[in-house]
């Protein structure tokens, strides 16, 4: 296109120059004082060319540039296809990339609100076992206190005189329940120690579900927040 419209500025601006020339000539009288002679005036330049040759010059020239011209209207017209094409492709990929977001965010929070929910179920438990503890505790303070009174009662009663100091079924049932209380309280010992066992258990798992939070949260903000209704947003794909 740039050497046809070149050939063709070319031969516009040389008619433009022999048009002046000719129009010049034809306008000289005889009167005119720039008349003169010149010496060999008749010979035939030998860079001249003859009129079929000029005439299919410009022909060639035009005839060119006209095909030169429906070429760049069909590749413009391919263009134009490909181009549309492209912008189809991207505004498909953006749909489905924004589709993927929102399916993607709400599988985030879906999972998210799993975790919720079992933080609070891991806080109801917590607080159920520190009950249970409490009343465990108070259940072993209160055998102590009955451990105590046999302890004391048994060794008041060895403070018999004598004969006195008798082996008797009192003796014996004082022993007896002491090893009993002993028993119950060793019982609620273990019970008191797997509690905070599992109390200690249940805080690791409830740390752990609020750092999964804490993930969930970032992971949310940065699909939703930052790329979704931030960065994404600023996306226009224009019609072409």
């Amino acid at each position: 296109m740039r050497k046809a419209r070149y050939l063709l500025d070319r031969d516009l601006k040389d008619k433009l120059t022999a048009q002046t020339i000719d129009e010049h000539a034809i306008d000289l009288t005889l009167t005119n004082p720039s008349l003169y002679l010149k010496e060999g005036v008749t010979k035939v330049n030998p860079r001249s060319v003859s009129e079929p040759f000029w005439e299919e010059y410009s022909d060639v020239n035009i005839k060119h540039a006209e095909a030169q011209r429906l070429n760049a209207v069909q590749l413009r017209n391919v263009i134009d296809g490909i181009i549309k094409k492209i912008v189809n492709d991207i505004k498909q990929a953006v749909e489905r990339t924004n589709r993927s977001f929102d399916r993607r965010i709400f599988e985030s929070k879906q999972a998210k609100q799993k975790l919720e929910d079992q933080v609070r179920d891991v806080n109801l438990l917590i607080h159920q076992l520190e009950e249970n503890i409490k009343t465990v505790e108070k259940a072993i303070r209160d055998k102590e206190q009955y451990l105590k009174l046999a302890h004391t009662r048994l060794d008041i009663r060895g403070q018999r005189p004598n004969v006195e100091l008798v082996y008797d079924a009192p003796q014996k049932r004082l022993i007896e329940e002491i090893r009993e209380i002993e028993c119950e309280i060793q019982r609620l010992q273990e019970r008191l120690d797997e509690a905070h066992v599992r109390l200690k258990n249940l805080d690791r798992d409830k740390l752990i579900l609020e750092k999964d939070i804490e993930t969930k949260n970032n992971t949310i903000f940065v699909d939703e927040v930052e790329c979704h209704q931030g960065l994404r947003k600023a996306i226009s794909i224009v019609d072409w």
